[in-house]
């Protein structure tokens, strides 16, 4: 009797231990569900708020929109146009509060355009246009600085999607001359002498150039170049004609079939409403950043890749790419 009541003692504490471990994978299933369901819930449910707070803001600004492009869109008193100044200090105030959400270049233009009728802008004067240029360069950078943080953010989110792999082989390494800047200061100097090779950006993301010489800048992925080349200047209307064509890193030069853009560039062409969206998802925007003594700045900015401006989506892009189960790169 003794020899058969080991087996069975033993046998019974192998059922009750299994007992006991479908009890626990029973009661851990169901608490990894309510984690799952919970971690869902909340992420529809922020979702819906940022909708609905975006809609309420949407709703906010129509309202204030129509206030304002109402009178520089309505008729004529008496058969005479709205006052210089007044159409002025509109459009300041619609570029001021909504450069995000459509183009304000042919008002601004508009706006240009009367105060070159009313003032006499004379070389080497105060220039009356200055105060639209300095709300123009102050928007431009509130949007640069916007984009900055863009890239903060899809950094983050990188650096924490690779996390363990980073710590145990180390960060990915990437080759020098496969970099690109997020934001690259071109320099065109009317007195340097033009080179006769396309030239490079240093590791400052900086380059001094003179005009008509050609400047390539990768993205900051290194799949695209850019072929970037400044003629034409106009120092009393501060424009300067841009060529600026994409192409394959892959190739050593453009191709006839690439496109190629050629615009005249002025302080009323912002970042994001004047961009071009590459086929990768790549996006890049030309600026000009300043205007001094026959030299000036222009700026190349990169979005993040499969970014899209706040005029082209209803919520963060971020979110609805996470929603979708893409990745930006």
């Amino acid at each position: 009797m003794a020899g058969g009541t080991e087996p069975m003692s033993r046998t019974s504490r192998i059922l009750n231990a299994l007992e006991v471990l479908a009890k626990l994978v029973g009661a851990s299933a169901v608490v990894v569900v309510a984690v799952f369901a919970n971690s869902l819930q909340s992420r529809l449910t922020g979702v819906s708020i940022q909708s609905q707070r975006e809609q309420a803001e949407s709703q906010l600004r129509a309202g204030m929109f129509s206030s304002l492009i109402g009178p520089l869109g309505g008729p004529e008193k008496d058969g005479k146009p709205m006052a210089a100044d007044r159409e002025v200090l509109l459009t300041e105030l619609l570029a001021l509060n909504f450069n995000e959400n459509f183009e304000m270049k042919p008002l601004m233009e508009h706006a240009v355009q009367r105060i070159n009728e009313e003032y006499l802008v004379k070389p080497g004067g105060d220039d009356p246009r200055e105060p639209v240029w300095q709300i123009l360069r102050r928007i431009s950078e509130r949007q640069k600085a916007a984009i900055s943080m863009e890239w903060s953010a899809y950094r983050a989110t990188q650096s924490a999607r690779m996390w363990p792999f980073n710590y145990i082989l180390g960060p990915r390494r990437v080759e020098a001359s496969s970099k690109g800047c997020e934001v690259v200061s071109i320099i065109v100097d009317s007195k340097l002498e033009q080179h006769g090779e396309p030239l490079s950006i240093d590791a400052n993301c900086q380059a001094s150039v003179a005009f008509r010489d050609v400047i390539h800048i990768r993205s900051v992925d290194g799949n695209y170049t850019l072929q970037l080349a400044a003629v034409k200047p106009n120092w009393i209307d501060q424009k300067v004609k841009v060529s600026a064509q994409p192409f394959l890193s892959s190739q050593s030069k453009p191709k006839a079939t690439d496109p190629s853009y050629n615009f005249e560039l002025s302080w009323l062409d912002l970042p994001l409403t004047d961009n071009t969206i590459l086929p990768d998802g790549n996006r890049f925007a030309v600026y000009l950043r300043s205007v001094y003594n026959e030299t000036l700045m222009i700026n190349v900015m990169w979005f993040p890749k499969g970014y899209f401006t706040p005029r082209e989506r209803p919520l963060n892009y971020s979110e609805v790419q996470e929603l979708l189960g893409r990745t930006s790169q």
